[in-house]
């Protein structure tokens, strides 16, 4: 039994090595024609598949339901936070100059962890990990407004320490990871054949689309970048 959205990746995933099957063959195509003086000249044989539509009988096995991201408690969430705000403050040199900011903040990031953590409680909303790094910046931002340490210390200095703290945050935010819901199915043929009938079986039509893909190369600030774009 596999997942219904890994039968139908394995179908697209199938399709695209397809692909990567027939160019090589027109890279080998490619080379011979180069070599023969009488094919040189002649546009080469190249196969695609725009459009691929697939009939294909399928059972549903099991149901699984979604699960929602569960944060770590406030507290734990907290200490390491303000243990990473310190030890960023300290790496840029400016621990002994923040102390009214350091305890604003204190303050701001708790009240804010609390508030996610009663609405992840309540259940009328769907708490993602974004949710709480935009809260946790919220509380940032008004800790520097109502300290001097938003004209004292260098912007570039504030922006490396909320960065340090946004990227602890993500580590350590989530107690567990959300789960989409899922199907469990089974495309094995010789099973359902053995297990269903025309009445009762279930038939998935689907039609996949080729779009190609190229290297485009470009040059920026002496360096060469590489990216893929349409054909």
């Amino acid at each position: 039994m596999s997942e219904l959205s890994e039968v139908l990746g394995a179908v697209m995933i199938s399709l695209v090595h397809a692909r990567r099957l027939a160019d090589e063959e027109t890279a080998a195509v490619a080379e011979y024609y180069k070599d023969n003086p009488l094919l040189e000249g002649m546009s080469l044989p190249r196969v695609r598949v725009p459009e691929l539509t697939i009939d294909m009988p399928i059972t549903f096995e099991q149901h699984i339901p979604a699960k929602d991201a569960e944060l770590d408690t406030p507290s734990n969430i907290h200490k390491a936070l303000m243990e990473q705000f310190k030890q960023s403050l300290d790496d840029e040199d400016i621990l002994s100059k923040t102390k009214s900011f350091q305890a604003s903040f204190d303050k701001e990031s708790k009240l804010a962890l609390d508030k996610i953590s009663e609405m992840q409680r309540s259940g009328n909303t769907r708490v993602t990990r974004e949710a709480l790094l935009r809260s946790i910046d919220d509380a940032f931002a008004k800790s520097l407004k109502k300290n001097t340490a938003n004209k004292e210390i260098p912007f570039e200095k504030t922006q490396v320490v909320n960065k340090s703290i946004r990227h602890k945050l993500s580590q350590v935010a989530l107690k567990s990871n959300s789960y989409p819901l899922s199907l469990v199915a089974n495309a094995t043929t010789s099973s359902i054949k053995e297990s269903t009938n025309p009445a009762n079986s279930v038939r998935l039509q689907i039609t996949l689309r080729e779009e190609g893909l190229e290297w485009a190369t470009s040059s920026q600030d002496g360096k060469i970048k590489n990216r893929l774009q349409p054909e």
